[in-house]
């Protein structure tokens, strides 16, 4: 699984970028016998984001995943993505931890 964002020159607000990025994942459904493919706009996390994601995850991983991207998500995409997440839960982890990588958070390997 890989999913790539797609960076603006910069992190300032334009009128084409709104200050989002484009984060895009695709994976095969192999019940539904289908390519998927999902792109979403975030804005950036603030560290009060993270911090409050970290703070919440060991009680519930999913729940604090899932706040994380709605606290980020550009409005005119919530819907799609909760719908999204309804059929495809495994994309609430999979782009929530390319928000946290975006920023910095990584996998160490401990």
């Amino acid at each position: 699984m890989s999913t790539t964002p797609k960076h603006s020159d910069d992190d300032t607000s334009t009128p084409e970028t709104g200050g989002y990025a484009t984060f895009e994942h695709s994976w095969t459904d192999r019940w539904a016998d289908t390519e998927v493919s999902v792109s979403y706009r975030f804005r950036r996390p603030t560290p009060t984001h993270i911090k409050r994601m970290q703070a919440t995850a060991h009680r519930n991983p999913a729940q604090a995943a899932r706040a994380l991207i709605l606290d980020v998500i550009h409005p005119d995409d919530r819907a799609t993505f909760q719908s999204d997440a309804e059929t495809y839960p495994g994309i609430v982890t999979t782009m929530s931890a390319a928000l946290i990588k975006a920023v910095g958070l990584g996998d160490l390997g401990n």
